[in-house]
């Protein structure tokens, strides 16, 4: 099954996502956000947030930097190894397969109890585009690749690995990428 790709994956790569975050109160941010995996292992950062997994053992530490908040366990891998695994799925449907400027993807729609989340999957099994909805309608997140590589920093994999950015400083500027659309 296509969500089983997504969370079992053992394939290199680095993918870096301009996302635009609607947040309850009304405020846009846009944002960059990067993934990287290798064999078992996940990064995953945002310009606020760190976690490293191993998705086999679905282990994981979470830090959001800037404060000593930590957060250890499968809670924090089930959510950075594939289509997120926290919540209940209550639906799932492939809805086809589309181009981007990475190659083919497969659709992919997600409903749990709170969310609608739909993926593009690539046929690596990475997560080239994402929304989410609150089941209302209310669109929380939209996000796309700006950058897809079959390659990884060297030791991103390690808590000692997290107090420094794998991201190149390119994506890390406030560039204005164009706004993703949800589509």
């Amino acid at each position: 099954m296509l969500i089983d790709l997504t969370r079992e994956t053992r394939k290199t790569y680095s993918l870096v996502t301009w996302n635009r975050v609607t947040r309850r109160d009304g405020t846009v941010i846009e944002e960059w956000s990067a993934e990287f995996h290798d064999g078992v292992h996940h990064r995953v950062e945002t310009p606020r947030d760190r976690l490293i997994a191993d998705c086999a053992r679905m282990t994981g530490t979470y830090v959001q930097m800037g404060s000593a908040k930590m957060i250890n366990g499968a809670t924090v891998a089930r959510a950075a190894c594939g289509v997120q695994a926290n919540s209940i799925i209550q639906s799932a449907r492939v809805a086809g397969k589309r181009e981007t400027r990475f190659g083919p993807v497969t659709h992919l729609i997600v409903v749990d109890a709170d969310s609608i989340r739909t993926y593009d999957v690539d046929v690596s099994g990475a997560l080239l585009g994402a929304t989410i909805s609150d089941r209302d309608g209310s669109l929380r997140l939209v996000s796309r690749a700006v950058s897809f590589t079959a390659d990884v920093p060297p030791d991103i994999f390690s808590m000692e690995s997290l107090g420094k950015s794998a991201v190149p400083e390119r994506f890390r500027k406030s560039v204005r990428y164009p706004a993703p659309t949800a589509d």
